[in-house]
């Protein structure tokens, strides 16, 4: 939000960024039907100021609009005062839909479509027509974590003290790429430190482990703004840092930001104090996956029942996780977002978790939220209302936990306490149980086939595969595929395969070097039993991935690696590049599961291949060879011949072993 949006606009140096979260209760046709919208401001007024009004108004930029979602801040009884700092944090939940004040279904489904025709803005006394305002943006966003120790510090330091961070980092989408807005959510809980210390800054600084790098992301821990660690040793760090072009540093902050999207490891995380100004604890940042759980809440389904209830509480546990070499979790957020409904008005809640436990029984909390009975409850006026409350999991319990509901997340259940009900007013478990696996075909990502081969990537389809779905997002500097995930192993003629994804009807994995041509067992284990099937393995069986509904597959122009399509077609003498598997061991040999390197002394080269396209007409061949950087991908660079135009079909040969065919539009 500036002063200069504002129509018509005001000569003030005011800013300020806000988050609107829109947390909806869906239909069947995912449209909502009921649900909250919260307000997250952060201001840097120029002055002290009262704020008499918060609103999101319906109007495109330049436009002055109707009020369509307000907060209930207002001039008479319930203003905000900020002092002359005017720095301030300003939160407000409200519920849809409403009569008072109105809030349609429909104005919610419009803002989440078209949310450049919305702006949001603030009031006060000296501007009571709106003090300053900004257009609504999408945005996506990431998680990344560290283990701080002091170990990590360059040079390391001499205190005891740890801590586990996550950083929420949230990127506006402008046209084009572009980046007009970002905000970094920096949560933080350490233990051990020696009372009386004090923290004096805490930042993300661009440096890859055992380098030290400039502060780029600054929480503005400094100064007069330190932290005083407590007698307890322990505590939790939380600030919001928003950025915007009218920051000086905008632009490296940016840089940044997409790089924590895509390359996390290059940046740390570290907090410094009096007596080590230049740090005392650190760690790279690490991507993390995200597993979403779904529940709906219900007093039926606590143990016992609650009865003379009506509330319900159709929510999420959204699970932020990285990974091990190993594919085990060593770290992780959870994300709690709880929509409670049909509570008696001024319900206060106690607690919010996730709890060990099979459907009927209860167990100990394994994954807190951090809601209590104390300073953090949650009072409703109205009995509906939304919890969206981040807890780092700080505990080895709560890391067993997180590989435990991985494989069998119907041992677990979430619930919410209150007051009235303090052992449980509504629970729900986090899945329903695993079943034995079922498998219905195997595919090379293009089609059903019968055959692959050694080192190449398979897809196993099916159900009840694995209980939760997973990739390789929560892998930090990954340099070999792991043969487990989520509690699931698959193996090929008995021999275990690298798994690139894992989830409930689908498995993709590496079939090992090691297997022997001819028919060999597919064989799928989950935590409720096994399935089998069988491939036919040859020592080549070429498969181009990747193909869309058009018959268009994974082959790209050289040299901008653009995706060869009906807008961009080939023409005579352009080098394509085609993305397969299946093309079995090279030269030199490749090791199962792992990750190739860049080339220092040459490429791996495959088995002889040719390539034809349209007639029968032969493409002629510049390469053939695995691609760096990946598992069981390979890439053959060919040159497009002349006299072949329009939509034609291409294939791969090894031998008398023929591709799936792919179409390439050709000028």
């Amino acid at each position: 939000m500036q002063p200069q949006n504002e129509v018509p606009a005001i000569a003030d140096t005011s800013s300020a960024n806000v988050i609107i979260s829109v947390h909806a209760v869906l239909d069947a046709n995912d449209k909502p039907v009921s649900g909250s919208v919260d307000f997250d401001v952060t201001t840097k007024f120029s002055s002290g100021v009262t704020v008499t009004g918060l609103h999101i108004h319906n109007a495109a930029a330049g436009v002055n609009g109707a009020i369509v979602i307000p907060t209930d801040v207002n001039g008479t009884d319930n203003s905000i005062t900020i002092d002359s700092t005017g720095r301030t944090r300003i939160q407000k939940q409200v519920q849809f839909p409403s009569t008072s004040p109105a809030i349609s279904l429909a104005t919610i489904q419009d803002m989440i479509q078209h949310p450049e025709n919305y702006y949001v803005n603030i009031h006060t006394t000296v501007n009571p027509g709106g003090a300053m305002r900004g257009q609504l943006v999408a945005t996506d966003g990431t998680v990344v974590t560290g283990a701080m120790s002091t170990q990590n510090e360059v040079p390391p330091t001499t205190v005891t003290g740890s801590g586990i961070a996550s950083v929420v980092v949230l990127r506006g989408q402008g046209p084009n790429g572009t980046v007009p807005l970002a905000t970094a959510i920096f949560n933080m809980d350490y233990k051990d430190f020696a009372p009386g210390t004090i923290f004096t800054g805490f930042h993300i600084h661009n440096g890859a482990a055992g380098i030290n790098g400039p502060v780029i992301i600054n929480t503005g821990l400094s100064g007069s703004n330190t932290v005083t660690v407590d007698s307890t040793g322990a505590g939790n760090l939380t600030f919001v840092v928003p950025m915007s072009p009218l920051d000086a540093t905008f632009a490296t902050e940016v840089a940044t930001v997409n790089s924590l999207f895509t390359t996390p490891q290059n940046q740390y995380i570290n907090i410094h104090t009096t007596t080590f100004p230049g740090g005392v604890m650190r760690d790279q940042l690490r991507p993390t996956e995200q597993v979403q759980l779904n529940v709906n809440m219900s007093p039926a389904n606590e143990s016992p029942a609650i009865a003379g209830l009506t509330a319900s509480g159709p929510s999420s546990a959204m699970l932020f996780l990285s990974r091990a070499a190993d594919g085990s979790v060593k770290g992780g957020m959870v994300l709690f977002d709880v929509n409670y409904r049909n509570f008696p008005a001024n319900t206060t809640i106690t607690g919010l978790h996730v709890h060990t436990g099979a459907a009927g029984s209860n167990g100990g909390i394994v994954l807190p939220s951090g809601v209590d009975a104390n300073a953090n409850k949650v009072v409703t006026a109205t009995g509906n209302g939304n919890i969206f409350k981040s807890a780092n999991v700080t505990t080895d319990a709560g890391i067993t936990a997180l590989n435990g509901i991985l494989v069998n997340p119907n041992g677990y259940y979430m619930n919410l306490h209150t007051t009235v009900n303090a052992g449980g007013a509504m629970r729900d478990q986090l899945a329903q149980p695993l079943a034995k696996p079922a498998i219905t075909g195997i595919g090379s990502n293009a089609s059903s086939v019968a055959n692959s081969a050694p080192g190449g990537l398979i897809s196993i389809y099916g159900s009840n595969l694995a209980a939760v779905a997973s990739g390789l997002d929560g892998f930090s500097n990954l340099t070999a595929l792991v043969t487990g995930l989520n509690g699931v192993t698959v193996t090929v003629g008995g021999l275990k395969a690298p798994f690139y994804y894992v989830g409930p009807n689908q498995i993709n994995v590496q079939i090992p070097f090691e297997v022997t041509a001819g028919s060999q067992p597919v064989v799928v284990t989950n935590s409720a039993g096994s399935a089998t099937t069988n491939i036919t393995v040859l020592p080549a069986a070429p498969s181009i991935p990747f193909v869309d509904a058009n018959g268009t597959g994974a082959v790209v122009k050289l040299p901008d690696y653009s995706l060869v399509g009906p807008g961009n077609p080939a023409k005579a003498g352009d080098t394509l590049v085609i993305f397969l598997t299946g093309l079995g061991q090279t030269t030199p040999a490749m090791q199962t599961g792992t990750v190739l390197q860049a080339p220092a002394g040459g490429f791996n080269n495959t088995v002889p291949v040719t390539v034809t396209i349209g007639q029968n007409v032969s493409m002629p061949v510049v390469s053939s060879v695995a691609t760096p950087g990946f598992v069981g991908l390979y890439q053959i660079a060919v040159t497009v011949p002349a006299g072949v135009t329009g939509r034609q079909l291409m294939n791969v040969h090894v031998g008398n072993t023929l591709s799936n065919a792919v179409f390439v539009n050709v000028q």
